[in-house]
């Protein structure tokens, strides 16, 4: 595959996937495919090496419920989105930081504990970055559907289903609450999803047959969803846009379900504000946006389409930071219960006026006495 190619072919296959079984073994996967272990292992290493496809960690679903999320618009002065971005992307706090074309500079998801949190994070944190200007919070009353959801299409229907049998079914009633181990864990599935039940139990002390039965019971409870990415421009849809729409309490949950059949949407939320459901579109071009608006107007004529913002580059995506052609590049790992540490603000110096020299006084020449004349 060459570099500017679409992903496709056995790479495009095994990201698929993973995208449906991100955990499997490689002997899950490789029959499924049609090829050996072996092979499989080393397609992925090379995806992986290249930061072309990765695995994260992240809240699921019901950690979400139980967790304030939060989509923030932040504005900046002129010549300092850069920096303020670069600040961003190294909270834990902050899964997400997009640069965006209309409306507002940058765009970020942040996942606390609560109110209290966001309310330190916001005004203690991000407000206090030198060249932040000001910044919106919407919060996110209800997730109806996010990237893990999202799929390359690569793999024929039979493949899916044979993976797709391969996972766990959820589990039915009440579930216990996150302790320290499973909060320790998140934040290292975060840095790489498919690291092994050994590896992570070295980080967080555990042995791994605890670390399987701990990653399952997160899996299957929906406290952790676990994505494969792609490099958004080596697929059909390297455009990205945030849309803002208003619609009736009673005519949500039909808006919802449409939306979630259309194969462009990534991310639908409720939430707070003037408007109230937010959604992430992947698009093959720019002009999309106005095709998809018309097609959301004849098929949800009370959706009032309010904003609607492009995204220019992704810095994070769900705590995998990325570089300017959208590949990972490294990670901070998302953790919503990270300490929030204020930024320190520093004291101007008061300049120190110049104290003006004194021009020395020019000595007097002392008078010579007049000589009396004699008489």
């Amino acid at each position: 595959m060459q570099e500017s190619d679409v992903i496709s072919g056995l790479d495009a296959q095994l990201v698929h996937a993973l995208q449906i079984a991100p955990r499997a073994s490689w002997q899950t996967l490789a029959p499924v495919l049609g090829i050996d272990p072996v092979t499989a292992a080393r397609r992925w290493k090379g995806l992986r090496s290249a930061g072309l496809a990765w695995v994260t960690g992240y809240p699921g679903r019901r950690l979400i419920e139980r967790l304030c999320t939060a989509f923030v618009e932040v504005d900046c002065r002129a010549g300092s989105v850069e920096s303020v971005a670069d600040t961003l992307v190294a909270l834990p706090q902050v899964a997400t930081v997009e640069h965006m074309a209309g409306g507002r500079d940058l765009l970020i998801t942040v996942f606390v504990p609560g109110l209290g949190e966001l309310s330190e994070l916001l005004l203690r944190r991000i407000a206090a970055l030198p060249g932040v200007t000001s910044t919106r919070a919407s919060i996110g009353t209800r997730l109806y559907g996010e990237g893990s959801r999202w799929r390359l299409r690569a793999l024929t229907t039979q493949q899916s289903e044979r993976l797709r049998l391969t996972s766990p079914p959820p589990r039915t009633g009440s579930s216990a609450g996150l302790d320290g181990p499973d909060r320790s864990l998140l934040p290292e599935l975060s840095r790489n999803g498919r690291e092994s039940a050994v590896e992570l139990g070295r980080a967080v002390g555990l042995s791994a047959p605890t670390v399987r039965r701990r990653v399952g019971r997160l899996v299957t409870d929906h406290d952790l969803a676990l994505r494969c990415e792609v490099a958004r421009e080596l697929t059909e849809w390297p455009v990205s846009a945030t849309l803002w729409a208003g619609i009736p309490a009673d005519r949500l949950p039909e808006a919802v379900r449409v939306l979630l059949t259309l194969p462009e949407v990534r991310l639908c939320a409720s939430v707070t504000g003037p408007q109230n459901l937010l959604f992430t579109v992947w698009l093959h071009s720019i002009q999309d946006v106005q095709r998809l608006e018309t097609q959301l107007g004849e098929r949800l004529p009370q959706l009032r389409l309010r904003d609607r913002s492009i995204v220019l580059r992704q810095t994070k995506l769900m705590g995998r930071l990325l570089d300017g052609r959208g590949r990972a590049a490294g990670a901070v790992p998302v953790d919503p219960w990270a300490p929030v540490t204020p930024v320190t603000p520093v004291t101007p110096v008061t300049p120190v006026t110049p104290v003006t020299p004194v021009t020395p006084v020019t000595p007097v020449t002392p008078v010579t006495p007049a000589t009396s004349p004699g008489r």
